[in-house]
């Protein structure tokens, strides 16, 4: 009787374990059939989908990157999320640096801090080009002393801003090649001759409309004159913060030429026709442009953001708090 008794325990034994290892199974299944996080678009050096941080501090955070940017060429970014769902905070990091490509192509200069505010954990992703400065231990140090002591009182934004002095200074310390902003040379000849080909109507025109103008009076030619200074004085100023706070010639080229279009298309309108109609036509005419010529400033205040083509081989530093 003890002898069935035993034969039966092994047997149950290896029934239990061939269950638990199909439980394991299909909780893996399970796990891996969950659809990974999306990644937000790239707008910004700075992205906080949680609404954590203040306009005051993301605007900090911001400038201090494109300031090193701009002296530099290494780009800093961070974004802040709730959760990384059930992917590791490594893996999800290693996912957004693919994706925004943080540093300059072939120089992988670039550094991103991901921060899941619900998973409390936080991720510092290091580009190739900046292992040697920004090394594990010291995106380490950086999350241990700055970062994690002021995510555990809740002051996110103090601890990013303190975090963020931190690796920029390492990255001042870094060699790294000046950046070059000038347009390669084949291109600044397409520009040069179809920007040349492209004003000649609109500047012929206009010519030969200014003649006739005169012939109104003074009022009258000074006047169409004085519309257009205004146009391009009002497009230049709409575009110049934007155009000082890029750092290459790819990203404000097209807001110098939406303040080109703006300013050849009023010279044209104000001349082309030899002069307005008098009567309401006219100042139904005036109205008509001078709202073309302030939708046309305003979309010239837009900037774009974006990596500039760095890689990672997933160096860095994680941590949590």
């Amino acid at each position: 009787m003890n002898s069935f008794h035993g034969s039966r325990r092994p047997a149950r034994s290896a029934w239990a374990r061939l269950a638990l290892l199909l439980l394991l199974a299909l909780a893996g299944l399970n796990l891996a059939a969950q659809p990974l996080r999306a990644i937000p678009k790239l707008t910004s050096p700075v992205t906080d989908t949680t609404g954590t941080l203040d306009a005051a501090t993301q605007a900090t955070l911001r400038e201090r990157s494109l300031d090193l940017q701009r002296r530099k060429g290494a780009q800093l970014m961070l974004l802040m999320i709730d959760s990384t769902g059930a992917e590791s905070i490594e893996a999800y990091a290693q996912r957004v640096f693919e994706q925004w490509k943080p540093g300059r192509a072939d120089i992988d200069d670039g550094v991103l801090i991901v921060v899941a505010k619900n998973d409390r954990r936080m991720r510092i992703h290091v580009g190739y080009g900046l292992e040697q400065t920004v090394t594990d231990e010291a995106a380490t140090q950086v999350i241990d002393e700055y970062l994690s002591p002021a995510f555990r009182k809740g002051e996110y934004g103090e601890g990013l801003l303190r975090g963020s002095d931190a690796l920029i200074g390492l990255i001042d310390g870094t060699p790294l090649p000046e950046p070059d902003d000038s347009m390669p040379m084949p291109l600044l000849i397409f520009v040069s001759i179809f920007g040349t080909l492209f004003a000649l109507p609109f500047i012929v025109v206009p010519l030969l409309g200014m003649r006739a103008a005169w012939r109104r009076g003074p009022l009258a030619f000074f006047g169409r004159w004085a519309i257009v200074a205004v146009a391009a004085g009002w497009a230049l100023a709409a575009s110049y913060s934007a155009i000082v706070s890029e750092t290459s010639w790819e990203r404000f080229m097209p807001l110098v030429l939406i303040t080109y279009l703006t300013t050849t298309f009023t010279f044209f309108t104000a001349f082309g026709d030899g002069g307005w109609r008098s009567g309401t036509r006219g100042d139904d005419d005036d109205d008509r442009r001078r709202r073309r010529s302030r939708s046309s400033s305003s979309s010239s205040s837009s900037s774009s953001y974006s990596g500039g083509g760095g890689r990672s081989g997933g160096s860095g530093s994680s941590g949590s708090w």
